[in-house]
């Protein structure tokens, strides 16, 4: 299979719109598959490896990038990984000169990248929540008669959205700058605005990368 030359596949970025925080349930049709085998000439398992998220929030790249990097800690194999925003600051911009600083200073083998690919809306829907009751009971002077004193808590309306999702994650050789493995993630999410902090959709793609990291030998003992 062709590989790609990292100046033309990935060092002309173009930040992909964020979609990882978003998203508050992932339905079982999720599945990520294996779109361009490890090439032959990859020297493999490599040592150490960059992760690197491309998304517009320095939030949400550094999200992916240390769920990826904690996974590979958690198999213990001897890899390293290193995430790129652990190297920047929060108002480094994501362009070229600082990805290939980075790549220089961290020493790595291979850069592991991962971009939103595509990403549409098929649904969206207002949503209320339940309200929450509390009551407060005391008696009367009366024989058998309670005073009930009931109060209503509720939240605000929100916007939930369906979505369908495909997430890339290629790897990168540093000294050829050439691809030479790819995995792709298709899943269909729910946007939920009232739960910014909620991430399932990160933590399930780095759990996913690191599988497939670790079956096609790309990192092991």
């Amino acid at each position: 299979m062709k590989t790609h030359s990292l100046s033309i596949r990935y060092w002309l970025i173009i930040a992909s719109t964020l979609v990882l925080s978003a998203c508050a349930n992932m339905s079982n049709m999720a599945s990520t598959t294996r779109i361009q085998p490890l090439d032959s000439a990859a020297v493999v398992p490599y040592q150490k490896l960059l992760i690197l998220g491309v998304f517009e929030s320095f939030e949400h790249r550094s999200l992916l990038e240390r769920a990826v990097v904690q996974d590979i800690r958690n198999i213990n194999v001897d890899a390293v990984a290193v995430a790129a925003t652990s190297m920047m600051k929060t108002t480094t911009p994501l362009n070229t000169e600082t990805v290939l600083a980075i790549i220089e200073e961290s020493g790595v083998d291979a850069v592991l990248v991962t971009q939103l690919m595509n990403m549409s809306d098929s649904a969206t829907k207002v949503k209320s929540r339940s309200p929450q009751a509390s009551w407060k009971v005391r008696p009367t002077y009366y024989f058998n008669v309670w005073d009930v004193r009931l109060t209503e808590y509720m939240e605000p309306q929100y916007m939930e959205t369906e979505m369908s999702v495909v997430l890339r994650t290629e790897l990168f050789v540093k000294e050829s700058k050439e691809q030479v493995w790819a995995i792709e993630t298709k899943a269909e999410v729910v946007k939920d605005s009232s739960r910014p902090d909620h991430h399932p959709l990160a933590n399930s793609q780095a759990a996913d990368i690191v599988k497939f990291l670790k079956a096609d030998g790309i990192i092991s003992k």
